[in-house]
């Protein structure tokens, strides 16, 4: 059965190559522009600036090629580095967050696609379709160029993105590990204290049994002893449940108890860096400013593409055909277009010119926040040293001084051993001040690194 007889044999003439290349080009081009894999390789070197770390390299999927290396770094004490290196090679949010890429992409890749025509068949009478016609969107072909510069541009900031979420996490599995280690030290250290209150407690019932202690000395001695065991588990609950939290954040199967911790946090560095090249090294390598800038370079790139097809949305170049009665076709050429008499794109224009403004304005607000974000680290870093500081050099010091002057007096006999304990305490106290402000000065530089989006050397 003939459908449409001649249509069928012009269609058997070979096509003008200028029409053909036209066809294909946007093919061809999507292929050359569809390489995911290229994608998660820009990410990871966008990484590799600023997570200070050996990153994994990844499949176009987002999965870390070596995951069998996981193991292996969790049977060793965690590092920072390994610490990272296993979240990045196993949290499965990772690889949501990589997947990002692929709608990225794949908005390239329609962009650079040209609309499929339209046949259209009508009137099947007396053994045919008395008429045929096929429509193909010529505006949608000279848009391509244009369409696809904006998915491009785009496809550019959901990467730094995807980067800076990545980065994030790196973050936070740092300021997890310090949480961990930190909470480890202040158990020992509570544990070693309602030890020493125990102890006091006990020397205590029996001088009172022996009738030398009043009822009042006593029941302190007790109380005291019953409030440093409520403190040792209170550490030791938060012990276990940070290194749960260090868990997620490495995005394992394991258990908290199974992870091997560092015994100590490193001891501060030399020096911090100044407030001034901070902000400078924030304005460079914060990848959310970068995405920022970039969505008002695509929001500028989709404005300029409604502004040069405002006045003709759509149209269509067509060939059509019609015959009756079995009669020869007539067929033709046709050209259609709506007419700007109503709809002249006020509407497309005022959106893309709303779109530009918010983005800008985002981006001159993410401007002053990273600046505040950087001082206000830097000031809570700048304390935590200071606070550290004293604690090293006077509070320790002083407090072990005292134990020692206590244990001379003891064994003078000028001490009872109610005071002897009471000086130890105060020094395991002490103590447990220092890796608390250790703690909070690597937490705080962690903020820092965060807020100024690198890691600081």
């Amino acid at each position: 059965m003939h459908l449409f007889r001649p249509s069928c044999r012009r269609l058997r003439r070979p096509l003008p190559r200028a029409v053909l290349a036209a066809a294909l080009a946007p093919v061809f081009g999507a292929c050359a522009h569809g390489s995911l894999q290229r994608d998660v390789s820009a990410v990871d070197d966008l990484l590799r600036e600023r997570a200070g770390v050996v990153v994994p390299s990844r499949s176009e999927f987002g999965a870390a090629i070596g995951a069998d290396t996981v193991a292996k770094l969790l049977a060793a004490p965690l590092t920072p580095e390994t610490a990272v290196r296993i979240a990045l090679i196993s949290h499965p949010a990772l690889r949501a967050t990589y997947a990002e890429l692929g709608l990225a992409r794949a908005d390239v890749v329609q962009a650079a696609l040209v609309a499929n025509p339209v046949v259209t068949l009508e009137r099947f009478t007396a053994g045919r379709f008395q008429e045929f016609g096929i429509a193909q969107s010529f505006i949608d072909l000279l848009s391509l160029p244009m369409r696809r510069r904006v998915a491009e541009a785009q496809l550019t900031g959901a990467r730094l993105r995807v980067a800076d979420q990545v980065f994030q996490q790196v973050v936070e599995v740092r300021h997890s590990l310090v949480e961990a280690v930190a909470a480890a030290q202040i158990r020992e250290i509570r544990d070693r204290a309602q030890a020493a209150a125990a102890a006091s407690a006990t020397a205590a019932t029996a001088i009172h049994a022996a009738g030398n202690l009043k009822d009042l000395d006593l029941v302190n001695e007790r109380a005291a002893a019953s409030e440093f065991q409520a403190g040792a588990i209170e550490a030791r609950g938060e012990s276990q449940s940070s290194r749960e939290r260090l868990v997620r954040a490495l995005g394992v199967s394991t258990t908290g108890a199974a992870l091997v911790l560092p015994e100590r946090l490193p001891d501060l560095p030399a020096n911090d860096p100044t407030e001034d090249t901070l902000v400078a090294l924030a304005a460079r390598s914060r990848l959310d400013l970068a995405a920022a800038l970039q969505d008002v370079n695509a929001a500028g790139k989709a404005l300029g593409l409604t502004n040069r097809f405002r006045l003709l949305p759509d149209g269509t170049l067509s060939f059509a055909g019609e015959g009756e009665d079995g009669g020869p076709f007539e067929s033709g050429p046709g050209f259609s277009i709506p007419l700007p008499f109503f709809d002249r794109g006020q509407a497309r224009m005022l959106r893309a010119q709303s779109a530009l403004r918010a983005a800008t304005a985002r981006h001159e607000a993410l401007t002053l926040s990273m600046r505040a974000d950087v001082r206000a680290a830097h000031a809570l870093l700048t304390a935590a040293r200071e606070r550290f500081d004293e604690y090293r050099s006077r509070v320790v010091p002083l407090r072990r001084r005292v134990t020692e002057e206590a244990q001379l007096q003891y064994n003078a006999m000028a001490v009872s051993v109610f005071g002897l304990l009471q000086a130890r305490q105060g020094e395991l106290n002490a103590g447990q001040g220092y890796i608390e402000a250790l703690s909070d000065y690597w937490k705080a530089r962690i903020q820092l690194e965060r807020a100024v989006g690198t890691s600081l050397p």
